[in-house]
């Protein structure tokens, strides 16, 4: 079961100060070894490539950022709300209190991802491939992970209802202190691991999945 010692961490080096302005020119965000840290605005940038860095407070604006690529990363207090990075990859990240409501990331693959205090309300995964994982005190209502491949990812004290699972593929997978209800594609969770309070509070998910009719007293 993934657990947060077992995820590698970003690995980051002596940093440089680098001024947001600096680091988000000619519509890129292309920074490393760099702390940048916002300054209220947001930032318009079609390609971001950010390496052994962390960010802090930085904002993107709303849009298509197809490839994103984030490698040895810690984002603190930013937002990437409805930035659409499809076929990105996410590569030993830390991701705290940060909004990203309407995160598009389908198609990626991502790696030794640590996401804490956050939204993720409404973001999509759909196809993507999720390895060694941590979702902890994260909205993921009506997130979407149909058809995607998650391995070894934990949902800790996570809201997931409208969360949409259809047609996914879960191998070493745990969710504790939360429940499946709302949850679409339930069916496809099997292997799921979940403690026993939790596995009652869902009762009533796991008996819809497969089908069982409850009877009236």
């Amino acid at each position: 079961m993934t657990d947060v010692s077992a995820l590698q961490a970003p690995d980051l080096p002596e940093l440089e100060d680098v001024s947001l302005s600096t680091a988000a020119e000619a519509g890129a965000l292309d920074v490393s070894a760099a702390l940048v840290t916002g300054d209220g605005s947001a930032v318009a940038a079609a390609r971001v490539r950010v390496r052994e860095s962390e960010l802090r407070g930085v904002v993107l604006e709303p849009g298509t950022v197809p490839g994103l690529t984030l490698t040895d990363v810690i984002l603190r207090d930013c937002g990437m709300s409805n930035v659409d990075a499809r076929e990105g990859r996410v590569t030993r990240v830390e991701v705290h209190r940060t909004q990203l409501v309407g995160f598009g990331l389908d198609r990626g693959e991502i790696r030794d991802l640590r996401v804490v205090d956050s939204s993720l309300q409404l973001a999509s995964f759909a196809s993507a491939t999720l390895r060694n994982v941590v979702f902890e005190r994260v909205n993921l209502a009506e997130a979407s992970f149909m058809h995607a491949r998650l391995e070894s990812v934990a949902f800790v004290d996570c809201r997931l209802q409208g969360a949409d699972f259809r047609h996914a593929k879960v191998a070493g997978c745990a969710i504790r202190a939360a429940s499946l209800d709302g949850v679409l594609g339930v069916e496809s969770m099997r292997g799921l691991r979940m403690p026993w309070p939790d596995i009652l509070a869902s009762a009533g998910a796991l008996a819809l999945a497969l089908g069982i009719d409850v009877e009236a007293d």
